[in-house]
């Protein structure tokens, strides 16, 4: 009878193991978007103790790796009362289950090659107090199809959204004054570019394999008729939607 109870007593200890470690199938919902007021669904996100490993430092949390599988990354605010400030090189390279992410405020940091490759990467905002858009973020985010780069960004490295298919439109803050080679090449579907501020120091092949036209502001400095090879317009000559 002992050796019964003991058994049963192994058993359930186990199932309740398994079961505390499988991921939540519940589904997390979204709230309404503005449009059609419609509920969006996706895959709930592990305990991001399971999803990502951390270096811990006196002030700051810096994200090394990311280990998890889910579609929707949700990065908390905070580990162990720690707030979260940078996330790091090549932390979801080739995620390709990854569409959605949510970064936390106060991420100041993003690394190179961050989102690299993840292939199926939808949505994703940038936290307002990044200054860098780093090399290769982005490359190869082919589903990626709009991003907001933040008013306080003031350089774009390198093949940072190099080869982003389905971007269609994109707005460069006032601050920027650094935009390098490839940082937008091979963007087939790139077809307006509109510059908030003064021309950044002008290199070639920004735009390679890429054919935009460049919208600029009424009150803004040192444009000529074209920029990196493409032509330069005022904002008020962009076509209306």
């Amino acid at each position: 009878m002992r050796r019964l109870f003991t058994f049963l007593l192994v058993f359930w200890s186990a199932i309740l193991y398994c079961s505390a470690q499988r991921i939540d199938p519940t589904r997390l919902l979204v709230p309404p978007d503005r449009a059609g007021q419609k509920f969006i669904s996706y895959p709930a996100a592990s305990n991001p103790l399971a999803d990502f490993k951390w270096r811990l430092y006196t002030h700051e949390a810096f994200v090394s790796h990311f280990i998890g599988h889910s579609s929707l990354v949700i990065v908390p605010d905070k580990i162990q009362g720690v707030p979260v400030t940078r996330i790091g090189h090549g932390v979801f390279f080739r995620c390709n289950e990854l569409s959605n992410v949510i970064l936390p405020d106060t991420v100041i940091e993003i690394g190179a090659s961050a989102f690299n490759r993840c292939y199926q990467l939808k949505s994703i905002t940038i936290p307002k107090g990044v200054l860098i858009i780093r090399e290769s973020t982005f490359f190869r985010c082919y589903k990626l199809k709009e991003i907001i780069i933040p008013d306080r960004v003031h350089s774009i490295k390198e093949y940072a959204f190099s080869r982003c298919k389905s971007l269609n439109d994109i707005v460069i803050p006032k601050k920027v004054n650094s935009i390098e080679r490839h940082a937008f090449s091979n963007c087939e579907n790139l077809k307006n570019v509109v510059f908030l501020g003064d021309a950044p120091n002008e290199v070639s092949d920004v735009f390679k394999g890429s054919t935009p036209t460049i919208y600029r502001s009424k009150d803004s400095t040192g444009w000529k008729a074209t920029w990196s090879g493409r032509p330069v317009k005022l904002i008020s000559e962009k076509p209306k939607i």
